[in-house]
């Protein structure tokens, strides 16, 4: 009995502990929830103060930048020596905002010439009319305007607010004074650029979070300059008054010399609905007699949660908690069932992938090992040999084009793949898959036709070894899936997007042996081939549309297609691309053979000796000598040892012994112009990503070339290197 006594005492403790943890909490809570409450309104006051703030620095800098406009007409019109009707042409001309009104009007008489009418039309009344009522607002007009004429008062001087004869709405206006030829004399007149008031409006817009906020200007004196919808009254003293101090006159003299004596303040008012509303006023400039009023319900800067609501949710965490842990260790054991079956599956995938590349390599690596020992059998039949070697190259190039996807699917995969965008012509590109594709075409049989279009956005910018991978791997996909006598279509459209895009849409079809629905649904997926006798006699990884798929995507362009089975199939792709700049012609193609780049002397940094035996015998058909250097302190070494011109150029392998073509560039760079310092270096390297040519670059380096060397490319730079153009 006492044990039971002793449990049921210990659940009690235990429940009183817990819950004075949630009273506690929910105390806390509370207390953290009000002062939240207390600085969310802080902080939306101020944010609200900030918005009338930038209101005015926009009207200030709006009203500023067109009183620069008349100030700029003025002294054009006096030092040119313009007559009335000469000036108000002039103005009538230059002043092309048709909502914008110039005036010219005599301060003797307060005559007045809009240039917003034809010649001969032009007087207005709306100076002289306006100020003959003699009231007090009417003759502090008259005032701004005198001082405006006069250039005495501040330098931020609006007139404002009155009703132009031109759209019967309500102006403010800035302007400056201007001299007019009379005769043999001349006589001063006031240059005003009246603005209407809408305009300034539109350009006050509150966040969404103020629905019922405004904003308004008007003067020291309470009178409205630009009257905000709910302002409903003549005088904004009078608004106040009438909606908070009823008769009360002492109150209204005590805000209306507030408002006289603070260049900016806090006011909590009435508005016309009876709400309580925060009033914030900001002046213009000392002596400007100008004040931006906003005012915004204090509703609305009531925050929208409430300190209950915060109660009720850390209540119900501490309910969760318990139901939590159950659940956590039911989400760990669940996390470790699925580690498990994906280390399984990414087993089944290496072994998968395995498999693929062994058959992949080893089918091209037997061509050319056996083409090779074939060769070597028959050295007494030249044409022989020579078709040995001929397809030796083919299936390394093979070879090299699979090693080439491999690593370019991983890199995507892994999200380490960067685009290296330059100028690319167009035709040069079709015509380079025309060349490449022409001759396949040829030997299966089949029959290809194009529609290129004329472009009239010929150059265009994009990373174009990721474009021809593109449009290359889908047109080889036609030909290897396209039986002799088949035919293959190409075509080209540009659809301009605006002045600095054109979408580009690559279409090819062919009638080949076509896709099944189900296999168009893994078609993208790594090492994917359909399963026929057909397919199966093709050579291929499986890597082409993986890789095209995902080049469409980082250039963030669309790939759609449609096939049947033995019907055909059809490539769309379309890419938006940002339009070059025309290219300047220059005489010549670079990398011609015809073009000649001998008679150079060039130092080549090569550790390998196979390399170093192709460099040279390649240099050598070009016609120029080399030297070597082992690695790249030999090349450091050996480059600030000798006279400048002993050598022409830098071949730069990267990886190498003892110091990398990075570091032996980056200190060959810090030598002076007398030791080589400036010498041109191109790197030859078997590191050929993007991100390995812009390390290449940022070493110093003034090119890159990828191994294995295309002939064309290192003619490129020898003529560079010849022509001093590097």
């Amino acid at each position: 009995m006492h044990n039971d006594d002793l449990g049921k005492n210990r659940k009690i403790v235990l429940v009183l502990c817990n819950l004075l943890v949630i009273l506690f909490a929910v105390a806390v809570s509370v207390s953290y929830a009000r002062q939240l409450h207390r600085e969310q309104r802080s902080t939306k006051r101020d944010e609200f103060i900030a918005t009338v703030e930038s209101m005015k620095s926009v009207s200030q800098n709006y009203l500023d930048s067109e009183r620069g406009y008349v100030e700029n007409w003025s002294a054009y019109i006096t030092k040119s020596g313009m007559n009335l009707p000469q000036a108000l042409e002039f103005l009538r001309k230059i002043n092309t905002n048709s909502s914008r009104f110039a005036h010219i009007v005599d301060m003797d008489t307060l005559q007045a010439w809009s240039a917003y009418y034809p010649a001969g039309q032009e007087e207005i009344d709306t100076y002289s009319k306006f100020i003959d009522k003699a009231t007090d607002y009417a003759q502090r007009m008259n005032s701004s305007m005198r001082e405006i004429f006069d250039g005495t008062g501040a330098k931020f001087r609006v007139v404002g607010k009155y009703r132009l004869n031109e759209n019967l709405s309500n102006a403010v206006s800035v302007g400056a004074r201007v001299t007019l030829r009379i005769g043999d004399g001349s006589k001063d007149y006031l240059l005003l650029r009246a603005i209407p008031t809408d305009v300034l409006q539109k350009s006050w817009v509150f966040p969404a979070e103020y629905p019922s906020a405004e904003v308004g200007i008007i003067t020291r004196a309470g009178e409205y300059v630009v009257q905000s919808p709910s302002m409903r009254s003549e005088n904004f003293l009078d608004y106040i008054r009438v909606y908070n101090f009823q008769d009360d006159y002492n109150k209204m003299y005590d805000f209306a010399e507030e408002l006289d004596r603070c260049e900016i303040g806090v006011l909590h008012y009435k508005d016309f609905r009876g709400e309580d509303c925060l009033w914030y006023f900001s002046s213009f400039g000392e002596d400007s007699k100008l004040d931006i009023v906003g005012f915004i319900p204090e509703a609305e800067l009531i925050p929208e949660n409430s300190a209950w609501v915060l109660v009720l949710i850390v209540c119900g965490c501490l309910m969760v908690l318990i139901v939590l842990d159950g659940v956590h260790l039911l989400w760990v054991n669940r996390q470790l069932r699925e580690a498990a079956r994906l280390a399984r599956q990414a087993s089944q995938a290496k072994t998968n992938f395995l498999s693929a590349m062994s058959h992949d390599i080893r089918t091209p690596m037997n061509a050319v090992l056996s083409m090779t020992a074939i060769a070597q059998r028959n050295l007494d039949d030249p044409a022989y040999v020579a078709q040995c070697l001929n397809k030796a190259s083919n299936a390394g190039r093979q070879l090299l084009t699979l090693i080439n996807d491999v690593l370019d699917i991983s890199k995507i995969e892994s999200g380490k793949f960067v685009l290296t965008p330059t100028d690319v012509s167009l035709p040069e590109l079709i015509s380079g898959l025309l060349e490449i594709i022409t001759p396949q075409v040829q030997e299966k049989g089949q029959r290809l036709t194009y529609d290129v279009p004329e472009f009239a956005s010929p150059q265009v910018s994009a990373d174009p070894i990721r474009l021809n991978q593109i449009y290359i791997n889908l047109l080889t996909n036609a030909v290897k899936y396209t039986p002799p006598g088949g035919s293959i279509h190409i075509s080209f459209r540009e659809e301009p997007l605006d002045e600095s895009h054109v979408h580009l849409i690559f279409r090819i079809s062919d009638t080949g042996i076509g896709m099944s629905p189900e296999f168009q649904k893994q078609m993208y997926q790594s090492f994917a081939r359909a399963v026929s006798t057909q397919v199966n006699r093709t050579q291929g990884s499986g890597l082409g549309l993986a890789i095209v798929r995902q080049m469409v995507e980082l250039m963030d362009g669309t790939i759609d297609c449609q096939s049947q089975v033995n019907q055909g199939t059809t490539f769309t792709v379309g890419l938006s691309l940002p339009v070059a700049r025309q290219p300047d012609t220059c005489a010549g193609e670079p990398g011609s053979p015809d073009v000649d780049v001998s008679g150079l002397h060039l130092l080549v940094a090569e550790d390998n000796d196979m390399n170093w035996e192709i460099v040279q015998i390649l240099l050598a058909e070009c016609g120029d000598s080399c030297d070597r250097a082992k690695n790249g302190r030999a090349c450091l070494d050996v480059i600030s040892s000798v006279p400048p011109g002993t050598y022409d150029a830098i071949f730069m392998d990267v990886q190498m012994p003892e110091m990398t073509g990075l570091e032996a560039t980056r200190k060959i760079r810090t030598l002076p112009a007398e030791k080589n310092g400036n010498i041109p270096i191109v790197a030859m390297t078997a590191d050929a990503f993007a991100e390995d040519v812009q390390a290449c670059l940022a070493s110093g380096m003034n090119g890159h070339i990828a191994k294995p060397v295309d002939v064309s490319k290192l003619r490129q730079y020898l003529q560079k290197i010849k022509n001093h153009t590097l």
